[in-house]
């Protein structure tokens, strides 16, 4: 039974890393799409150091699951591991889910369309790169899960720093063309972890 769980708690995990892997692939074609009327485009390495991620993701998930190694009795360590890296798939998940619902123009690329907003609402209330911190989560869950030091590695060493860089260079993008309403949204909302409200005072504003 224990091994049983075991067995889906990967297929979950592998299914929340595939699942993105395979949105990512669908909105590159909006992309495109996009390109054309986008006012700002930017090509520079620091908007294209992320490209080979998602296939790196796809790739290390299948090597992962088609060598896994999963005991008649696993150990109580390694279960609660595993269940601890679904929960963290699974909060991955909801948290693209929760992006295409409030930002359904949402794409893959760095642009910028005509009449863009700032988004402010659902998980852009809490951290403005709710996707990027998704990646992070799913990598994670991936390592955790098979107890991949090479996933872990990838993780702390190219996709971690890699999205710092390219957030960067997005956010250098969007001070640009959405000037003020963006430079504030970023003061008041953490990159990507929640920021603590300040509390107001007297004679002090709130955030």
């Amino acid at each position: 039974m224990t091994s049983s769980f075991v067995e889906l708690a990967l297929g979950g995990i592998c299914a929340a890393a595939l699942g993105r892997v395979s949105g990512i692939l669908i909105l590159k074609l909006r992309q495109a799409r996009y390109a054309k009327q986008a006012l700002a485009v930017p090509r520079g390495w620091r908007d294209l150091c992320t490209v080979p991620e998602p296939y790196l993701l796809g790739g290390v998930t299948i090597a992962l699951w088609a060598t896994r190694d999963v005991p008649v009795e696993p150990s109580t360590p390694q279960l609660l591991r595993v269940g601890v890296a679904l929960a963290i798939a699974s909060v991955a998940i909801a948290l693209m889910l929760s992006v295409l619902r409030v930002f359904p123009s949402v794409s893959t690329g760095h642009y910028v369309l005509p009449r863009q907003r700032v988004v402010a609402e659902g998980p852009y209330a809490w951290v403005r790169h709710p996707l990027y911190l998704a990646a992070f989560l799913v990598w994670l869950a991936v390592a955790l899960g098979f107890g991949s030091a090479t996933a872990l590695a990838l993780t702390l060493l190219y996709v971690i720093p890699g999205y710092w860089i390219y957030l960067r260079a997005e956010e250098a993008m969007l001070i640009e063309h959405l000037g003020e309403a963006y430079a504030r949204y970023r003061e008041e909302v953490g990159a990507l972890l929640p920021r603590r409200r300040r509390v107001a005072r007297p004679g002090r504003s709130a955030l």
